[in-house]
């Protein structure tokens, strides 16, 4: 005599399936962790503004604000400046001791941290997802039709002979060719008149 519960094919289903459940999540638990970027500290050592150009990933520097340029401004050290992107409304003051953490590219840092009076706080760019604000709308959506022919391209001309006055003499029959032995007139002249029509009288 058995002391195992009979299992019921119905039952043996159901935990087959949950027994899959179990491993599928597991496992893409795993695939996330393996395909997620990973994070990258950045160094506690400030990196001297002339050293930026040669430096690679998250670099941190240490420096007073020289001077502010809307969203951007420039960090001074002993060895040099740099021109800070910080996104917008995260500039510091000028002559404000600062310390950023952020990428060295195409002769600025682009911060991602920012310390200074005020205390650390994240910047850069403007968030980009779900809870970012939506772009601007496209040329034309939402805005009043543009005035008849701005930017349109001019109207092509009429088709040759298309409302053009015809030529003159156009229709009429063409002229006799002239008789035999007399001289052609000379191009741009009138057309002789034609002979007398032989009435059959001869004079007396």
């Amino acid at each position: 005599m058995t002391l195992l519960p009979h299992i019921t094919a119905p039952r043996r289903v159901a935990l087959a399936g949950a027994a899959l459940l179990a491993i599928g999540a597991a496992g893409g638990a795993g695939a996330m962790a393996l395909t997620r970027p990973a994070v990258e500290m950045a160094p506690t050592v400030p990196t001297a503004v002339a050293k930026l150009p040669q430096s690679s990933g998250v670099v941190t520097v240490r420096g007073r604000v020289a001077a502010v340029y809307g969203d951007r401004f420039v960090v001074e050290d002993s060895t040099g400046r740099a021109l800070v992107d910080a996104g917008r409304g995260s500039a510091p003051n000028a002559g404000a001791p600062v310390l950023v953490q952020g990428r060295y590219g195409d002769g600025q840092l682009r911060a991602r941290f920012l310390v200074d009076s005020a205390g650390a706080r994240e910047v850069g760019p403007p968030p980009r997802g779900p809870g970012a604000p939506p772009p601007p709308p496209a040329p034309g959506a939402g805005a009043p039709p543009p005035p008849p022919g701005a930017g349109a391209p001019p109207p092509p001309p009429p088709p040759p002979g298309a409302g053009a006055p015809p030529p003159p003499g156009a229709g009429a029959p063409p002229p006799p060719p002239p008789a035999a032995g007399t001289a052609p007139a000379p191009a741009g002249s009138a057309p002789p008149p034609p002979p007398p029509a032989d009435t059959g009288a001869t004079p007396r």
